[in-house]
Order: C-alpha cells, then sequence, then structure tokens
C-alpha cells in the first residue's frame, strides 16, 4: 500500500463524534495490520473501524451478509446468487412487494470485479498510515454542509446522491470508487442496517473517493467554514441580498 502523503489534518478540526476512516480495497494481503477478529456485515465494518480505534483488514470469511457481492468476492453461500438476483428474497423480508421489483435493483448495484479485490483494509483518520481509496465521514447536518460545500466551492460541482435502501453498503463503498463520485447517505435509511441496529439514526455519512480527497482537503484549509450570511439575522441577510444585487447590477453597467 502507498504509505499516506496527504495532510489531512484539517478534519480534526471538525471534532466528529466518531473518526473518520480510511479505507483500502486490496488485491494482497496487507503487511502490518491485523485481521478483523470476527465476522459482521459490510455496513458494520465501519462502525468496527469507528469504535475500535486502531487498523484491521477484512477478507470474505469475515463478511457474514451480502456486502461480498458488491466487492466481487463470493456469497455466503455461493449457490443462493441466481435465487438472490431473481428477487425472491426480498418479500421475504418485506423490503419490496414482490420479486420483479426486488430484481430490477440488481441491474444498478455497482460491483467490483469478481476476485479483484480480497481484502479490505479499515483506519481511523488518527491511525491512517496509507493512502485511503475512500474517505467516510460520519457527520452532523451542520458538518456535511461544510464539506459538501467544499466540494462545489472551487468546482461548481454538483450533489448528485444515489442509493438503493438494501445493499447499502454497494453504494457508499463501491459507488464512490468506481464512479470518482462523492456519494452521501443520512444512517437509519439503509433496510439492513437498521433492522440490525448498526447505526443512531440521522448521521450523515459522506463518502469521499481517492481523486476528491485532495480537491476537498485543500479547500477545508481555503474557504470560511462559516460564511457571512450565516452569521446574519433573517432581517441583516435580507439587507446584504439587496447590497449585493445593487452591487453587481452597477458592476454590470460598467463592465
Amino acid at each position: 500500500m502507498s504509505p499516506l502523503q496527504t495532510d489531512l489534518s484539517i478534519y480534526q478540526k471538525f471534532n466528529f463524534e466518531k473518526p473518520p476512516i480510511g479505507i483500502k480495497f486490496l488485491f494482497r494481503k496487507p503487511e502490518g495490520i491485523e485481521r478483523l477478529n470476527k465476522n459482521m456485515p459490510l455496513c458494520e465494518m465501519l462502525k468496527e473501524a469507528q469504535e475500535r480505534g486502531a487498523p484491521f483488514y477484512m477478507d470474505k470469511d469475515n463478511e457474514d451478509c451480502f456486502g461480498k457481492l458488491p466487492l466481487g468476492m463470493e456469497l455466503p453461500i455461493e449457490n443462493i446468487l441466481p435465487y438472490t438476483e431473481s428477487g425472491e428474497v426480498g418479500p421475504k423480508f418485506e423490503c419490496f412487494r414482490d420479486a420483479r421489483a426486488n430484481r430490477r435493483i440488481y441491474e444498478h448495484i455497482p460491483r467490483l470485479g469478481k476476485g479483484t479485490v480480497n481484502y479490505v483494509a479499515f483506519s481511523p483518520l488518527d491511525k491512517l498510515t496509507f493512502e485511503p481509496d475512500l474517505m467516510i465521514l460520519n457527520a452532523t447536518v451542520s458538518q456535511a454542509e461544510i464539506v459538501l460545500r467544499a466540494m462545489s466551492y472551487a468546482t461548481g460541482e454538483i450533489w448528485s446522491p444515489k442509493g438503493t435502501h438494501v445493499l447499502s453498503c454497494a453504494w457508499l463503498y463501491v459507488y464512490p470508487f468506481k464512479s470518482g463520485k462523492v456519494n452521501y447517505t443520512i444512517t437509519g435509511l439503509a433496510f439492513g442496517s437498521k433492522a440490525r441496529k448498526i447505526f443512531q439514526e440521522g448521521w450523515m455519512l459522506i463518502s469521499i473517493p481517492w481523486d476528491w480527497i485532495p480537491t476537498i482537503t485543500n479547500t477545508l484549509k481555503e474557504m470560511d467554514w462559516v460564511p457571512g450570511p450565516f452569521s446574519d439575522t433573517k432581517e441583516q441577510f435580507l439587507a446584504r441580498f439587496n447590497r449585493i444585487a445593487e452591487e453587481v447590477a452597477n458592476e454590470s453597467q460598467n463592465p
């Protein structure tokens, strides 16, 4: 794994309740990192990394849900794959009315190539020693607003979250990695993690792919986290708005 070279210390300024987690997809077993010593779904491994306080990696034998599917690993029971993708599972869990609705999502679920990822490394930010493929933030709405504004501040990039209420791990891990797009969701929306009681509801999970990490990180160092208008009263903001509108109108008349 490439050693960490990006200065990510700016994220300490947020004082996140849960630490940011760096994630790496690997073909070969990582050295110097302990293997996860228990089994859990892929979505819960994020929580494990937040609470453990030390790096670890997982392999296909650690994952006990359907996270193997988007990772390109085998399913817990390999011969269940046709049955799963036929849509027969969803109605039994009461998350889809019928199989045809369930099976449609498999046309959209992002996946890594079979056998291309054999291990996934997780590390909290303060123990991160490798350049991550993803950085996942567990944020309040106010914290998320700053991060997403930093994404758009210098680039004009639009926010375009994507997801499904099942196999949400695919959208948190695989979609940003493959697409190069920042993705986010709100805890409590995903069926499996809600049923397993993994996350407290109402947090925003923001998944930042490797190619966006430098841009967002550098912009966070540059921009004001609390713009002037956010400190205005409603009346002060309206006065500011009218003043700026007038300034722009005058400037447009004297280009």
